[in-house]
């Protein structure tokens, strides 16, 4: 039997270029790295370059004298600590640090792993969006983080979405349960989404990318775009703790990737499908991985229950493998 094996359009399960193989009846769906063309608005980062370039750091005390964050690159990850207490909670804040892009984006979808924390301080970290003026009691934004919440509570711990203005967070009222405790040694998916004034989070406890655990929808219109970025900060009573959150895959588009499916058309006939609203994504073939990929002749793709869809030979033959992606145009 020919075996053909659809890709979801960015999906690395870990660093280093390895993927996840997902089974699906007698075929088989491979997730592999989007491809993307030239003057896409696009970025990734896995780190394993061991530096930050294209990334600002943000270090807001820095101005004041007060350099208390570092960033380091443990095992290809990204590590953004505070090493001291914020110099002066009453009148600065808390301690917190970060690091922010560059591109600026209206609507967006940015994802990013957590891959390691200090369990034991009562600390926040996630995903910065629409950020402007990043600095002391400048930035302005969105921002989608955990809380570790008390640490003496094995089992403590929420998400927010927060409105920025002047580094202060102000939290958008939530559809959906934010409850969440990220269990030691376990790395966690990231994803914040905004069109226009709707926003959403959602965490998925890797390896399983299909199934969030936390998926929370909130609506504001304050800002309408801005940068992507990363921030950790004390999230203590007394605003007296250091931080410490790991990062990985760090991806930045403008829109969801769609999703790849192999659609059963029953009498052994097989599709390859996808959402028929990405019509900014065409869909291209190879023979083996890290082949040339082929664009796929458009007449032959077929728009089917809300579905593009490309139906496959049939019978299927043997001895031939073919994989599939989505490319943004």
């Amino acid at each position: 039997m020919q075996t053909h094996t659809a890709s979801k359009s960015f999906e690395p399960m870990q660093r280093g270029g390895l993927f996840r193989l997902i089974g699906l009846g007698v075929m088989t769906a491979a997730a592999v790295l989007l491809a993307q063309r030239a003057g896409a608005q696009f970025q990734s980062d896995n780190f394993n370059d061991g530096n930050d370039q294209g990334w600002t750091r943000y270090n807001p005390f820095a101005g004041v004298g007060a350099n208390i964050a570092t960033w380091t690159f443990p095992n290809g990850g990204y590590r953004i600590q505070t090493i001291a207490p914020s110099p002066d909670p009453a009148n600065l804040g808390p301690g917190r640090a970060g690091s922010v892009r560059s591109e600026i984006y209206t609507n967006f979808y940015i994802s990013v792993d957590i891959v390691n924390w200090n369990e034991n301080v009562p600390q926040a970290g996630g995903i910065l969006a629409r950020i402007r003026n990043a600095g002391l009691g400048t930035t302005t934004g969105y921002a989608f983080t955990w809380d570790r919440g008390n640490p003496t509570n094995a089992t403590d711990g929420d998400v927010d979405i927060s409105s920025i203005t002047g580094e202060a967070p102000d939290g958008v009222t939530l559809t959906g349960s934010d409850r969440l405790h990220l269990n030691p040694g376990t790395s966690y998916r990231f994803v914040f989404i905004g069109k226009g004034p709707n926003l959403e989070g959602r965490v998925y406890q890797l390896p399983n990318t299909n199934t969030p655990v936390v998926q929370v929808t909130g609506f504001d219109q304050t800002y309408e775009s801005g940068a992507g970025g990363l921030v950790i900060y004390d999230n203590s009573d007394g605003a007296d703790q250091t931080c410490d959150v790991t990062f990985d895959n760090f991806y930045a588009i403008d829109s969801e990737p769609p999703t790849l499916q192999l659609v059963d058309l029953g009498f052994n006939e097989w599709a390859v499908g996808w959402p028929a609203d990405a019509t900014s994504w065409k869909l291209q073939s190879t023979g083996a991985i890290g082949s040339a990929w082929t664009d796929v002749d458009p007449n032959l793709i077929v728009l089917q229950n809300d579905q593009f869809q490309l139906p496959l030979p049939a019978p299927l033959s043997t001895g031939t493998t073919t994989f599939y992606r989505l490319i943004h145009r």
